[in-house]
């Protein structure tokens, strides 16, 4: 069978980076990306073969440190249906001594259970925190499914 589009979603939390979204060491985990897709529509023959692709974009401005032996650092999470499956830090260069403004940029994927699949929805949401400081500027979460196989 041939490969069947499932669903695509796209969260927007920010266009912009002002105003920004400060964190810290305390600050709860940021949650800027929640998308459902849908998969009520995937065939029967394909429940065990999709794929889902995931992407993020967070514009970051990370802080000066008082302590040179903390790294500040963005500490990215991606949970399907309330289960970690991916998480990623970004850690400012140790030389850096200023202010600092990067682009993080990342692509997950994930295989869905057959079980996970059957009940129609599956949800995603991506989190951020940090050890020390940092800004979020624009930030945007999205997702795609596809299933089948061409072989």
């Amino acid at each position: 069978m041939s490969i069947q589009f499932i669903d695509m979603r796209i969260s927007l939390d920010s266009q912009q980076d002002s105003p920004g979204v400060e964190l810290t060491s305390s600050s709860q985990p940021y949650r800027f990306g929640d998308i459902g897709l849908q998969t009520a529509g995937v065939s029967p023959s394909n429940i065990s073969l999709v794929r889902v692709t995931l992407n993020a974009y967070a514009r970051l401005q990370m802080a000066l440190t008082a302590a040179p032996s903390i790294i500040p650092n963005a500490t990215f999470t991606i949970w399907r249906n309330g289960t970690l499956i991916f998480t990623t830090t970004y850690q400012k260069a140790a030389s850096q001594t200023d202010m600092s403004y990067e682009m993080a940029a990342i692509t997950a994927v994930d295989f869905p259970s057959a079980a996970e699949v059957q009940n129609g929805l599956i949800q995603y949401t991506i989190s951020v925190t940090t050890n020390y400081g940092v800004t979020l500027g624009a930030r945007s979460f999205s997702g795609i499914a596809v299933a089948g196989s061409n072989v």
